[in-house]
């Protein structure tokens, strides 16, 4: 009995949009979560390889045989470099130099390359490798030999390309490679000396993160765990916001899908309400019954499932091979389990929170209803079927996404605004009911609950597309913002003050764009509030850099352009008074009024906080965390700092102002800049897959929102026709209502769209709220989109013979 009824009901087209929303449903999270999990496996690979490795084990003294061993129970790849400073001599020229002592197998991620081209991956023994600016400043050549501490070394070659670029900018430069076997005899590393040793690890992403959970409680307070997120924070922001809004497109996918599920079952519970009454009288049990269409929801279930995960496993495939196109990794894993497995549970998640209560529904109907047609099943409370499509919502987008944030922020935040609009929704069409005559707004007004209803599903699926889009665009304006044309790709520090001006001008001279030349102290905070900062140290707080080193610190009269006060008042310079960077402030728990105690290699100074700020670190330009009045750090002596842009083809020209102020260190960061470039770049072209699945979930959404209707439109329209309206009557009759509907719903989708997104912005993309104004234009479009397929979708209404229908009756 399953099975004829199931073929019959396919055959006729009943189950038609249920099994479309759920194929959609499987399809289109299997495929997203297959294109999210690459995508991002692809992105963090590429920025891996601005660390050389996936994880890095950051020691102050040598590294210990542990981290090898965790290594190798996780089956990881691994790699060593040392790094330390010292001079390099070519005869009577001397060049204070950044040395990289590194392992045969080193990169793990990314390349090193030079010029000319090597054979071998790391510098053999006994050569060294290194910048091209250390051979103007110590007019040296490729071939000359070169002498590092106690050790001579022929140059073999310049880098062209090195891998591990997601250090901080502070490190020394230029900088020379080495094989980390010439190390010892070099004799360069002694008592006291700076010196970073680095444990790499690569390898798959599971066993990756298993290392880094159980590095972390292993760590000494001398050793740093860094990370693609850590390392670098102008190339983590992107990858963080863009994993935001892939998780929000799953989001907005999984929720159009759900409405058309339930959309597609109550249609199917009311279609069959006559049926099961007949059943009901014809003998069966209601427990038969219940069986019985169980099995046929089963049955719709596999079918979904099946075809479904089909069509998900032909687009991961065809998504693999475009994005191996764009993306320059060439180590991409296809793994298809995780992305079916997240695509079979969104179904199952999605008939039992949408489906299940208009099939319960079901079960109720009476068999007095082959008698009394105006019978209609007891149906849930609405707080019972909210709470079901709610709770099964709820695990399913925090499965999907992993951003349970995010999820509640999307989810309630939808909830009530939607609960709200639909409140408005209804009390306007009571108040509209009596002061508009117009037929199709009667129409409307007739059954405001299912009025009401259709526009908040239309609303939703609109808001779920526009979310997608205007977020898309709004990442991509910020990114803009963030990294804009002439962005800084060079930093000057340890700048003399008697040649600040001198510099100041080169760079005019040559037009390149610079900021300000910011006066540089170097100070230890040692106290807060006359407490010593050792003795407040916890075990968290040992992870916080702040407290274990010397700081850049700065003093300036107006408050830094990438800078925004937050809290107290700008810098007066009446008091021995500070502003601190507000994330420090929060982790070190400084508020207004806190001395804080500043010791200097001249003096000591004692200030008080008037003032927070937040500070953008991703601006590549010169940040601090504590900035002064002048008169406070006046008397120390103090170098300079600045960042400025030079542009790709004046690039030789750096030499010259190299070999001019041989004092100052120079850092290039270009590299750096275009890799995040890179990732952006990337991105925007990834995310564009999509918007394809979220518009064909939205369209499905406004298909099921009509055909819910469709059985008491076609018989209204019968009836009509039967007593003299004309087809064109209908035709237009019809057309005003759904202009309506969609307009409406437009409306409602724009705001939702509006206030949700200022609170994405705001609180998870760390952008500003902004109003969007083209996006206004969008009931304009709905209601058209909505009047187009709702007058093809619905020509059966006035093409079917009235008396046809009418005999259905």
């Amino acid at each position: 009995m399953t099975w004829r009824l199931f073929w019959r009901e396919l055959r006729a087209g009943e189950f038609t949009l249920l099994i479309a929303a759920l194929i959609l449903a499987v399809t289109a999270t299997t495929t997203l979560s297959f294109f999210t999990h690459t995508l991002a496996q692809a992105i963090n690979q590429q920025a891996a390889r601005l660390l050389a490795a996936d994880v890095v084990v950051v020691s102050s003294r040598p590294l210990r045989a542990d981290w090898s061993q965790l290594a190798q129970q996780h089956r990881l790849q691994t790699s060593q470099t040392i790094e330390f400073a010292t001079v390099a001599q070519q005869g009577d020229n001397f060049q204070l130099s950044s040395i990289k002592a590194v392992a045969d197998n080193y990169p793990l991620r990314g390349t090193l390359s030079t010029q000319p081209k090597m054979t071998t991956r790391t510098p053999a023994q006994g050569t060294v490798w290194v910048e091209e600016r250390l051979l103007n400043l110590l007019n040296s050549q490729v071939g000359q030999r070169i002498t590092l501490g106690e050790a001579e070394f022929i140059i073999a070659a310049t880098i062209a390309v090195d891998a591990d670029m997601g250090g901080s900018f502070s490190a020394f430069s230029p900088k020379i490679i080495i094989n980390i076997a010439d190390v010892p005899k070099t004799n360069a590393i002694q008592q006291g000396s700076r010196v970073s040793y680095r444990f790499l690890v690569a390898g798959k992403s599971q066993a990756v993160s298993q290392f880094s959970q159980q590095a972390k409680d292993q760590l000494n307070d001398y050793e740093r765990l860094r990370d693609i997120h850590s390392a670098n924070k102008q190339l983590s922001k992107p990858i963080i916001n863009a994993n935001s809004y892939l998780s929000l497109a799953s989001i907005a996918s999984v929720l159009l899908a759900g409405i058309a599920v339930a959309l597609a079952a109550q249609r199917f519970s009311q279609r069959h309400f006559d049926s099961f009454a007949l059943m009901r009288c014809l003998g069966y049990s209601r427990q038969q019954l219940i069986n019985l269409y169980a099995s046929q929801l089963a049955a719709v279930s596999g079918f979904g499932l099946v075809i479904g995960s089909s069509l998900g496993l032909a687009f991961s495939l065809l998504l693999f091979e475009l994005l191996g196109q764009f993306l320059p990794v060439s180590d991409l894993s296809f793994d298809f389990i995780q992305p079916l497995i997240t695509g079979l549970s969104t179904a199952l998640l999605t008939l039992i929170g949408f489906a299940l209560p208009a099939f319960l529904r079901l079960a109720q109907v009476s068999p007095l209803r082959v008698m009394r047609r105006e019978l209609t099943p007891v149906s849930l409370s609405m707080l019972s079927s909210t709470g079901i499509a709610l709770v099964a919502l709820f695990i399913l987008l925090s499965l999907e996404t992993g951003n349970i944030t995010l999820t509640a922020i999307v989810l309630v935040g939808g909830l009530v605004l939607a609960t709200l609009l639909g409140a408005c929704c209804g009390w306007l069409l009571g108040y509209l009911r009596t002061r508009i005559k117009e037929q199709a707004f009667a129409n409307l007004t007739r059954q405001p609950q299912q009025t009401v209803g259709q526009i908040l599903a239309l609303a939703l699926g609109f808001t779920a597309v526009l979310l997608v889009m205007v977020l898309r665009s709004d990442l991509f304006q910020q990114w803009q913002t963030d990294l804009p044309p002439n962005t800084p790709n060079h930093f000057a520090v340890t700048i003399p003050a008697e040649q600040k001006d001198s510099l100041q001008q080169q760079l005019e001279q040559r037009h390149w764009s610079h900021t300000e030349f910011y006066p540089v102290v170097r100070g230890r905070l040692v106290a807060i509030n006359g407490e010593a900062t050792k003795s407040q140290q916890k075990d968290e707080d040992k992870q916080d850099n702040s407290l274990n080193r010397e700081l850049n610190l700065t003093w300036t009269n107006k408050l830094p352009a990438n800078n925004e006060l937050v809290e107290g008042k700008w810098l007066t310079g009446q008091q021995a008074e500070v502003s601190v960077e507000k994330d420090l402030a929060e982790r070190l728990k400084l508020k207004l009024g806190d001395t804080l105690s500043f010791q200097m290699a001249e003096g000591k100074v004692d200030v008080k906080i008037t003032s927070l700020r937040t500070v953008d670190w991703d601006s590549f330009q010169p940040n601090f965390f504590f900035i002064f009045p002048e008169q406070v750090l006046k008397n120390y002596p103090a170098s300079y700092l600045t960042s400025f842009y030079v542009p790709p083809t004046e690039k030789a020209k750096m030499a010259d102002i190299i070999r001019q102020y041989p004092t100052i260190i120079f850092i290039d960061i270009a590299a750096t800049l275009n890799e995040a470039q890179k990732l952006l770049a990337q991105l925007s072209q990834g995310i564009l897959v999509i918007l394809v699945f979220v518009v064909l979930a939205g369209c499905l959404v406004l298909i099921a929102s009509l055909a819910a209707s469709f059985d008491s439109r076609l018989h209204e329209a019968a009836l009509l026709r039967a007593l003299g309206a004309k087809r064109q009557q209908l035709q237009w009759r019809t057309g005003i209502e759904l202009a309506i509907l969609g307009l409406w719903a437009g409306l409602l989708a724009v705001l939702l769209t509006e206030i949700i997104t200022a609170l994405i912005s705001v609180f998870l993309l760390e952008g500003k709220a902004h109003i969007h104004a083209w996006l206004w234009l969008t009931p304009l479009f709905s209601a058209s989109l909505v009047l187009v397929i709702g007058l093809w979708h619905l020509r059966k209404t006035w093409q079917v013979s009235p008396m046809v229908v009418l005999k259905e009756v």
